[in-house]
């Protein structure tokens, strides 16, 4: 099979399952990018990343893009069809063309006055493209705030939505984190609004366990106000601010941690959930990230109401008390089921599924609690 892929850049929570569906039997693969990867990304620290046996087309032509988007019998996967300009012109140009076109996208039902607006932008984009779609792979979630409820609302058939994950890299780290008398609790992420770390200072504040510290690593137009807002809350000693850094070095703190918490409002997907679980610590997030797909409460985290400090408290006071786990095998478990192979294997069956002649049999769901 040969599969093209359109995207604006080389996106590292992509290239591990495409990588690894390059080197899968009879595949073929391209990589269609405007760039490498933008200075915003390479000043946090993020590498380029490795693709591997995947054939990589850096701002193709015109002439290349109608080229490759018109390859015969191929299957086309454009990241975004709104606001990205490369995947949508060659979605213009595979027109007509004998491939199978896919679309991939994030969860975009995301709360707010800014709901209606996006749903009819989208509603729209359905009209228009969906008749030339084999499926649609929605990236993060499943629940009643997911991407399949928005996209399924906008008119594309439910049975050929697929809810699919961004994946990322291993990085090896060791998986005992320092001797320390006191449990860490750590986010990871910008300090803006959308994030909710006020929310997390709120509940943190409240939680009855005084030996846990709570370790804030990243930067943002909100870092001062949360600062203001621990030493109110009486909390300032045991909150620790740290400044972005390189993505290794994050990850080795998030080996380093007893939780992972993403408190956000809305997050299309997480990455650092994939993250924190591959290196064996839990993860507490809220159930507007479409990461929250790949908790199971009880075994590798646990999902709250967003919004709610007191159920954030909970989550929290749960797992000081009660939550065990062997951190090498969770880091184990979680970088098979997450990572780029069984992904790739995943993404395989659903593109043969979907383009199989017949009515759609059931869409694969990822291995995950239902809530």
């Amino acid at each position: 099979m040969t599969y093209v892929f359109w995207h604006s850049y080389l996106m590292f929570h992509q290239a591990a399952y495409i990588r690894a569906l390059a080197e899968l039997p009879g595949n073929t693969v391209h990589w269609c990018v405007t760039q490498d990867l933008p200075a915003y990304y390479r000043d946090r620290g993020y590498p380029v990343p490795d693709t591997g046996q995947v054939q990589v087309h850096r701002a193709p032509t015109p002439a290349q893009i109608a080229e490759l988007a018109s390859l015969p019998g191929s299957v086309q996967v454009f990241f975004g069809l709104r606001g990205f300009a490369l995947p949508l012109a060659a979605f213009q140009a595979s027109l007509g063309a004998p491939v199978h076109r896919f679309l991939m996208t994030e969860n975009r039902y995301e709360p707010g006055a800014r709901l209606l607006p996006r749903w009819l932008a989208y509603t729209w984009d359905a009209l228009r493209y969906r008749r030339h779609l084999s499926g649609v792979f929605c990236i993060g979630h499943s629940g009643r705030y997911g991407g399949a409820r928005f996209f399924s609302a906008c008119g594309y058939p439910r049975e050929r939505i697929v809810p699919f994950v961004h994946v990322v890299d291993r990085t090896p780290v060791r998986h005992d984190p320092a001797p320390r008398d006191h449990l860490e609790i750590l986010y990871v992420g910008q300090l803006i609004v959308r994030k909710r770390v006020d929310l997390l200072l709120q509940a943190f504040s409240e939680l009855g366990v005084p030996s846990a510290r709570l370790r804030l690593i990243g930067q943002g137009p909100e870092a001062d106000r949360l600062a203001q807002l621990a030493d109110r809350l009486g909390i300032a000693d045991r909150v620790r601010f740290s400044p972005g850094m390189p993505n290794a070095d994050t990850v080795a703190a998030m080996a380093d941690a007893d939780a992972l918490v993403l408190p956000s409002r809305f997050d299309g997907w997480g990455a650092v959930v994939n993250e924190a679980l591959m290196v064996g610590t839990p993860v507490i997030c809220s159930n507007r990230c479409g990461a929250s797909d790949l908790i199971e409460s009880g075994r590798n985290g646990d999902v709250f109401e967003a919004g709610s400090a007191p159920a954030l408290r909970e989550s929290l006071q749960r797992f000081c008390e009660t939550f065990q786990w062997d951190r090498a095998a969770l880091a184990a478990t979680e970088s098979h089921r997450l990572g780029g192979p069984a992904v790739a294997a995943r993404f395989q069956q659903n593109v043969f599924r979907l383009l199989a002649p017949g009515p759609v049999t059931a869409p694969w769901k990822p291995e995950v609690a239902q809530r």
